[in-house]
């Protein structure tokens, strides 16, 4: 009987060995990235998102009412889950949108196992203000509506019961950034939320909305060999354990590969001290340590983004009572004035696209679901480098440029104006100092952007301000040099970035000025590189001015690392014309903001432009306005209302546009394709047409009605043309072809064009 009762307790601590591998690990990081629906356990830590069963109010309480209120009754307000935003309708319409006061609340069950853990509410973002409540009392307000923050609820709420969660989310402009820009400021708390229980002593989870985990490696050849990585870890230690007489807290670290192999480990220690020996102050402690990972696997690129991952758990008399994991990559660039962007050592030219975050149907609270279908877009054009404006966006987006091996410009929303308030400019700081602690471990992250815009109007705070020019110009440059020096004290690894408006429609010649502000502080040291908002041939100049307005600037800077942060056009991808000399010369800027958007021009202007930026490999990253068309509510433009028509996509995602082809022709060698350009234009009003084929082919020939019209002339890479061709009155077979390497065929078909006269 004993030997089977030592049997069983044998294959009990089996079974619950087991249980405990299976059980996922997830870091608090890690938990605030998903939009699971679940709880997670990890080691003492606690993450269970609470996105389901929330209420919803659009509109501001009266003064005899209290929202905030337990005994309020929400029955008649809207059962909504996150993420969720109250613009998804009127974001991207006709009409400016809803701005103003937007009310949740949830009924948030907490344990009485809770009891003696901390409790915190991780928002992954509201925009743009959140106070937040429980049980009726006010615990905290945020300010930045596109980064994460943490509020500590420990003190607010009742064990073994229901609590109530109120936020008031607001989305009017006020004295924070952005004050403007050419897209919707999306309302609610579009983002995942989940409630985080740790330790009373775990890893800082209130640092700015971090994860708490800062893991630093060189920029520089030197990790080929012998990577040392250094890790910094604040730690919340509650005043228990440091009076305790054992103070048995210890803090450890260990890098793992892909494989899971363990590649160095190491004992934290603060200020080179073990707990009991540390000074703690107010119960924090900052934890540091320095492993070493010989010969690591580098993250290479979209080539191959390997990533390892650091594991930091706090443990106290040997149990783990917190734990947080975080990706990281090992590799190292540099950006060369003259000879562009490089990666491990090699030439890596950057070019790629801008994003914004919103969708049809869905404004900004995208789910990750619908989200992928993104990147996998961006994947199929092959472009091998983001840049997410105007604002940080999710880490979702973040991690699959990890992922993707996608080279990032990461940046904050001061878009074009500022205030000359120390509120205004603390914030701009704040929101900064959230983005790098945010996101420093992405390996993805080459840049901090700092400004977008600023001043290209020609002014810095507002047209009819009291200020002079200069005045206002003083302001900006103080906030500038303020921004960067932050920059520069949070990641010396990382450079500076800032996107210039590159000329203006109304006094293109007269906008050197503008030019040399902006500039100015590239050369004094304050920002590390630039890059240019160029829509030449769209808002003004003409489609090749673009080559002599980037040479000029490369010679009268040439210590200034230069590239092109947006370039492109609109088009309405059911607007047709013929793109000849006559429509380019009678082309006016005022006519980009009109009621007509042909496709076809957009392809000129692409093709314009591509031609341009390919022969100049000392620009350090390109990136085209924008992979998507995104919400304008109010702007009416190429006859679709609410929309800036710029992507290369729609906004549903359901169509790709011409241009989408263009640049999968130049970017993606792999995946072998034909197509047929102007595809949608069916009425025609001649018999005899041109026909433009874009493909990553190197031949591509042509049939229309059976006649053949052999191989095409290639206009310049990527693009082949043949004219004259003939097209019945309708009925018309149009077949493109093209052979790979082994032999067989890639085709494209249109039967849609028609002759009406």
């Amino acid at each position: 009987m004993v030997n089977n009762l030592k049997k069983s307790v044998l294959f009990m601590l089996v079974i619950l060995l087991v249980f405990t591998l299976l059980i996922p690990g997830v870091s608090a990081n890690q938990g605030v990235k998903s939009n699971l629906k679940d709880t997670v356990v990890n080691a003492g830590r606690i993450v269970e998102n609470i996105d389901n069963d929330w209420t919803f109010y659009k509109g501001a309480q009266d003064v005899d009412q209290n929202f905030s209120a337990n005994n309020f009754n929400d029955s008649s307000w809207k059962m909504i889950s996150l993420p969720h935003t109250w613009n998804a309708e009127d974001g991207s319409g006709i009409a400016p949108n809803y701005q103003g006061d937007g009310w949740y609340r949830k009924q948030l069950d907490i344990p009485e196992t809770y009891k003696g853990k901390k409790l915190f509410l991780q928002f992954e973002a509201a925009n743009k203000e959140a106070k937040v409540f429980v049980n009726g009392k006010s615990v905290d307000t945020n300010i930045g509506g596109y980064l994460a923050f943490t509020v500590d609820i420990t003190d607010y709420v009742s064990y073994g019961q229901n609590n109530t969660v109120a936020v008031r989310v607001n989305n009017e402009v006020k004295d924070s950034a952005p004050l403007q820009g050419d897209f919707t400021f999306f309302g609610g708390i579009y983002r995942s939320v989940n409630l985080l229980v740790t330790d009373k002593t775990h890893i800082d989870v209130e640092d700015y909305g971090s994860s708490g985990v800062y893991v630093t490696i060189p920029n520089n050849k030197s990790i080929e060999e012998n990577a040392e990585v250094t890790l910094t870890v604040p730690v919340k230690v509650n005043s228990n354990d440091v009076e305790s007489k054992s103070n048995s807290i210890e803090v450890r670290a260990q890098i793992k590969d892909a494989e899971g192999k363990v590649r160095s480990k190491i004992e934290l220690k603060a200020d080179g001290k073990k707990l009991k020996s540390a000074n703690v102050s107010g119960g924090n402690l900052e934890f540091t340590g320095t492993m070493k990972v010989n010969k690591p696997h580098l993250w290479n690129g979209t080539k191959d983004p390997y990533q390892y991952t650091v594991e930091v758990t706090v443990t106290r008399k040997g149990e783990v009572i917190d734990r947080v994991n975080e990706k990281v990559g090992f590799r190292y660039f540099s950006v060369d004035p003259n000879k562009g962007f490089f990666l491990n050592g090699k030439s890596y030219p950057l070019h790629g696209v801008n994003i914004h975050q919103d969708r049809k149907g869905y404004g900004n609270a995208v789910p990750n679901d619908v989200r992928a279908e993104d990147f996998e877009l961006i994947k199929e054009i092959g472009a091998n480098t983001l840049r997410v404006a105007h604002y940080p966006h999710s880490q979702y987006v973040y991690n699959k440029a990890d992922e993707m091996g996608l080279v990032v410009w990461a940046e904050i929303p001061l878009v074009n104006t500022m205030t000359l308030t120390e509120k205004f400019s603390n914030n701009a700081e704040k929101q900064l100092t959230e983005m790098i602690k945010q996101n420093y471990n992405h390996p993805s992250i080459v840049t901090w952007g700092l400004q977008n815009e600023f001043g290209g109007n020609g002014f810095y705070t507002s047209r009819n301000a009291s200020e002079s020019l200069e005045e206002q110009y003083a302001a900006a440059t103080e906030l500038i040099d303020r921004l960067a020096t932050k920059a520069e004290e949070l990641d010396p690894n990382r450079p500076t970035t800032h996107a210039i408006q590159g000329n203006n429609s109304r006094d293109p010649e007269g906008y050197k000025e503008v030019l040399d502000r902006h500039l100015a502080w590239n050369e004094s040291g304050s920002i590390d590189t630039a890059s240019f908002n160029a829509y030449f041939g769209w808002y003004y100049n003409t489609a090749g001015d673009l080559a002599d307005y980037l040479d000029r600037l490369h010679e009268e800077h040439p210590n200034v690392p230069l590239g092109i942060s947006e370039y492109g056009s609109g088009a309405n991808p059911y607007q047709h014309d013929v793109i000849d000399e006559d429509f380019i010369n009678n082309w006016d800027g005022a006519d980009s903001r009109g009621p007509w958007q042909p496709e076809e021009f957009q392809n000129y202007l692409h093709e314009s432009a591509w031609s341009i930026i390919r022969e100049r490999p000392w620009l350090w990253a390109t990136h085209i306005w924008n992979m998507f068309d995104f919400g304008v509510a109010g702007k009416n433009e190429a006859s679709t209302p609410g929309i800036n028509t710029k992507g290369l996509v729609s906004h549903d995602r359901q169509l790709k546009k011409d241009a989408f082809y263009f640049y999968k022709a130049q970017w993606n060698k792999e995946d072998l394709f034909v197509y047929i350009t102007s595809r949608r234009y069916s009425d025609r009003t001649e018999n005899t047409i041109p026909v433009k084929v874009y493909s990553n082919l190197k031949e591509v020939t042509l049939t229309v009605n059976g006649k053949d019209y052999g191989k095409g002339r290639m206009q310049q890479p990527g693009v082949f043309v043949w004219d004259g061709v003939e097209l019945n009155k309708s009925g018309n077979v149009v077949i493109a072809s093209a052979k790979k390497a082994d032999g067989t065929n890639v085709a494209d078909t249109v039967t849609t064009w028609k002759v009406v006269k």
